[in-house]
């Protein structure tokens, strides 16, 4: 299972998501579209994948994540091969803009960390470093990948061939390999290959504060309680921060004199580099208590900006504040799914984590646009980077001062939820 969450998470964000960029000068030139028209599609992706974030969760918790994910292929799938044909901005924003969001959300990560939450108890925080993995890499071979084929038969068969990716890669193997709904319990054991009676109903036999919740909250319940709305204040807040890095980062790097070449280096080094926090964050979630993950992560950040704050076009401070900065970035995407399972419990841990994704996409959406307007007042990013410790600093303060781990009785399986 994690073999085919990992083959997921490469073909689903590095096809589905983090190539458009390679797209947008030939469909420029081919289609007459501004290139504003065209990242206008990007912004109705990010909103859709948003919006639907709960839908999604609640599907597989409903459904199941075998019916999820194959309808979400054809969704995607046939969404980008649709996208040979399109010829006018409104195709272009329905194919790429809804469809491709809405599938790439139905196979991405809440698929994935609903899937990790199921099968694992013991190692859950390290698999979902595990999983978290495959964003990078697909982001790092999908994109050059993309690009040689779009150079060698031009943009559109590019798409035909991101959209039969999915088919390939994920229908089938989802399709001949998950069974049921996708749960361990539809193979005859419980997470960790237990036997279903040896499981503890209380969640788990790790003991202390880190000690997951099996079958504990439903979505109603936990939306009431302050821990979930404090993680959602804090990890909104960090990808705020994380997204005026993401979109300003090379801009600010060359307006210091910096080529593009080596702006852009600088960045992807920082996306090498969260690889180590995504695992590293993993296992440290396991061992010690939640909070204090996510201040690590925070404090890392945090640490990482007097070196670009000081480090004018010096290639070595920046390189630092890349590194640093990526290690907390990539930790975000471990430690958000692992801290909703570990409090609230495979229930409806895809309805819950369909909230939470959607606060952290909708903080992304203010973050990049607050940079714009930083600079555009500004006349320089100065005043961004002052303002990402204060994001980062108050999602900290978030965390130790409200997302504590609620009291809650779990819900036995089958059960209809509330508090007995």
């Amino acid at each position: 299972m994690v073999g085919i969450c990992f083959l997921t998470g490469i073909v689903a964000y590095g096809g589905g998501r983090y190539c458009f960029g390679v797209f947008i000068k030939p469909m420029t030139e081919a289609l007459g579209w501004t290139r504003t028209q065209i990242s206008l599609g990007a912004t109705i992706n990010l909103v859709c994948y948003a919006a639907a974030s709960p839908i999604v969760g609640r599907m597989l918790d409903t459904l199941g994540i075998r019916r999820t994910v194959l309808v979400g292929v054809n969704i995607v799938g046939f969404g980008l091969c649709a996208l040979y044909f399109t010829q006018s901005l409104w195709m272009f924003y329905f194919l790429y803009g809804v469809a491709a969001a809405l599938g790439v959300n139905m196979v991405g990560r809440i698929p994935q960390a609903t899937i990790v939450a199921n099968w694992f108890v013991k190692r859950r925080g390290l698999m979902m470093g595990i999983t978290a993995l495959s964003i990078g890499v697909g982001t790092t071979v999908m994109a050059p990948t993309a690009n040689a084929v779009l150079q060698s038969l031009g943009w559109q068969s590019a798409f035909l061939f991101l959209g039969a990716l999915f088919f390939v890669f994920i229908f089938l193997p989802v399709a001949f390999l998950v069974k049921g709904k996708g749960t361990p319990e539809d193979r005859g054991f419980g997470p960790d290959g237990a036997p279903p009676a040896e499981m503890d109903p209380d969640g788990g036999s790790a003991p202390g504060e880190n000690r997951p919740t099996l079958d504990g909250w439903t979505a109603r319940d936990a939306l009431k309680t302050a821990a979930l709305w404090g993680i959602f204040i804090a990890m909104g807040l960090s990808y705020m921060a994380d997204y005026i890095v993401l979109f300003h980062g090379v801009p600010c790097f060359q307006d210091r004199g910096l080529p593009p070449a080596a702006a852009t280096s600088i960045l992807a080094f920082a996306t090498l580099v969260s690889c180590f926090g995504r695992i590293g964050f993993g296992w440290l979630a396991d061992r010690i208590d939640m909070r204090i993950c996510m201040g690590l992560m925070f404090g890392i950040q945090i640490a990482a900006c007097p070196f670009v704050m000081i480090g004018g076009a010096d290639a070595t401070m920046l390189y630092l504040f890349a590194g640093l900065w990526g290690i907390g970035y990539g930790a975000l995407s471990t430690i958000m799914p692992a801290v909703s399972s570990q409090y609230f419990g495979r229930l409806q841990f895809g309805t819950i984590y369909g909230f939470v994704t959607m606060a952290t996409v909708i903080g992304g959406a203010v973050g990049s646009t607050l940079g714009g307007w930083i600079y555009d007042v500004m006349g320089n990013y100065d005043a961004a980077w002052y303002a990402c410790i204060v994001m980062w600093a108050a999602a900290g303060i978030t965390v130790f001062t409200v997302v504590k781990r609620p009291d809650h009785k779990p819900v036995e399986p089958g059960g209809l939820g509330g508090k007995r």
